[in-house]
């Protein structure tokens, strides 16, 4: 059950940044609504914006998986010293 959760909760993650980088492509590279088809300035401006887009996502991710290690190192070391420090509490209450 878990796993699914955090399938679900990947995937929302992965639409809202999706969905935001559209929006902002779209807001940035469409000028004009007097046609049904894009022009080919903002059908070029549309690619690359969303190929600028799907770079940086990649390069945060990269950063985010090299980062990560260490933030879960620190933040077990910070529940190890509360839990030590409630054990000494408790050895000393009882």
């Amino acid at each position: 059950m878990e796993d699914s959760d955090q399938a679900v909760s990947k995937m929302k993650d992965f639409l809202y940044i999706y969905n935001k980088m559209a929006e902002m492509c779209f807001y940035h590279c469409v000028d004009s609504f007097n046609c049904r088809e894009l022009t080919p300035a903002e059908d070029s401006c549309i690619e690359k914006c969303s190929s600028k887009g799907v770079a940086v996502n990649h390069k945060l991710m990269r950063c985010y998986i090299d980062i990560q290690p260490e933030v879960i190192s620190k933040r077990t070391e910070e529940i190890q010293k509360q839990q030590n420090k409630l054990d000494s509490i408790k050895s000393t209450n009882s």
